[in-house]
């Protein structure tokens, strides 16, 4: 498989370990790239945007990144704190009356950021809520907590974007996808959407789910796996792989999980966030430090594993997933993709990819190029 792009000398293994995950068989079409200061150090890409193979990869082709959304909706957010339209510390009930019930009342946006606030549970299968942006804030502002908010963390999936969103138009009257071109993207030449606009889909990529399997109590009776009140109130929700390749689902606003986007562009915006250039930074540094404080750390009531939480931003606990800078910050989607910021080297890095692997603790491909970025320097 040829692989197309720039990459700078130095990481010429990075690019040796991308090939070579095309002749393992082990993706369809993907990108990966590093960026300092807003500029390449690496940017490849290579295979097929659809699955029939007949549409090569291009420089400008968009994906799903489900989840590594969360990190864009997480700068929106210190974006607003930033304007002083928001505070981590306040409770979220000032911006947002509605929500402040049914024993949600002291929940702060920090709480809400670090997946602490016990509503991680959409309690609707109906793909059409999902769209509806409007229709969820007002399920979400009526809901009562799984568990008393600010005492654990337990990951809001899908709920993590329409609470985040929802804030954001209550401070500035904008959807956070517009916010986001408006004051991110557009000035900074970002190619990243949150609800795609139809004149972009002819450069999307087709996402290849991978093979469900079947759950280990389905496969044992005698060998149950005891769920946690929070993975129990996550069967009331809707299976998007049925609904991801729609254009019903790339138009629509789900900051949580349908971003549209490139390595490039992911890397880009995380090299901007903590550029070696400090005239290039789209958010102060005493910004950044607060997005990227602990606010939570410990066992996942969803996930359960072991995270560190910053205001919306997996904290790299373990440099495993991000490499070994402890203080690398960023955000891993369903699949494979993830974006990061390493604030010590001054890069952003992403990579992004169409062939979904079914992996929440990191994806194997994405680790295997992290890894070879920093053996390079």
């Amino acid at each position: 498989m040829e692989v197309h792009g720039d990459c700078d000398p130095k990481f010429t293994k990075v690019k040796e370990i991308f090939a070579d995950l095309y002749l393992q068989e082990r993706e369809l079409g993907s990108a990966f790239a590093i960026f300092k200061n807003g500029k390449p150090l690496v940017n490849i890409w290579a295979g097929y945007r659809d699955l029939n193979k007949t549409k090569k990869w291009q420089e400008d082709t968009l994906v799903t990144v489900y989840s590594t959304t969360k990190g864009i909706a997480a700068l929106c957010i210190a974006l607003a704190v930033e304007k002083g339209l928001l505070d981590y510390q306040e409770r979220v009930e000032k911006y947002w009356p509605e929500f402040g019930c049914n024993g949600k009342e002291e929940i702060t946006v920090s709480m809400l950021m670090s997946h602490q606030a016990g509503i991680c549970s959409p309690l609707t299968k109906n793909i059409d809520d999902y769209y509806n942006q409007e229709s969820m804030a007002k399920k979400l502002a009526s809901m009562q907590p799984i568990w008393k908010p600010g005492t654990a963390c337990g990951y809001h999936s899908m709920t993590y974007g329409w609470l985040v969103a929802e804030l954001i138009l209550r401070v500035t009257g904008k959807t956070i996808g517009t916010f986001f071109r408006e004051e991110i993207g557009d000035r900074n030449d970002i190619d990243f959407f949150i609800g795609l606009p139809e004149a972009e889909e002819f450069r999307v990529a087709e996402l290849e789910s991978f093979e469900k399997i079947l759950d280990n109590q389905n496969k044992n009776a005698d060998k149950k796996i005891e769920l946690t009140v929070a993975q129990e109130a996550l069967k009331e929700s809707v299976n998007t792989i049925d609904h991801h390749n729609s254009r019903e689902w790339r138009q629509a606003e789900i900051p949580a999980a349908n971003g549209q986007g490139s390595a490039a562009g992911l890397a880009k915006l995380y090299s901007l966030v903590t550029p070696e250039d400090l005239s290039l930074r789209i958010l102060d540094e005493r910004i950044v430090k607060e997005m990227t404080e602990t606010q939570v750390e410990g066992k996942d009531l969803v996930l359960r594993v072991s995270l560190r939480w910053g205001n919306g931003f997996v904290l790299n606990k373990h440099k495993f997933v991000y490499g070994p800078v402890e203080k690398a910050f960023g955000h891993s989607g369903y699949g494979g993709s993830c974006a990061f910021s390493d604030p010590e080297n001054k890069l952003g890095i992403s990579y992004v990819m169409n062939k979904m692997e079914n992996n929440f603790a990191g994806d194997v491909r994405s680790i295997q190029l992290i890894n070879a970025t920093y053996e390079c320097m």
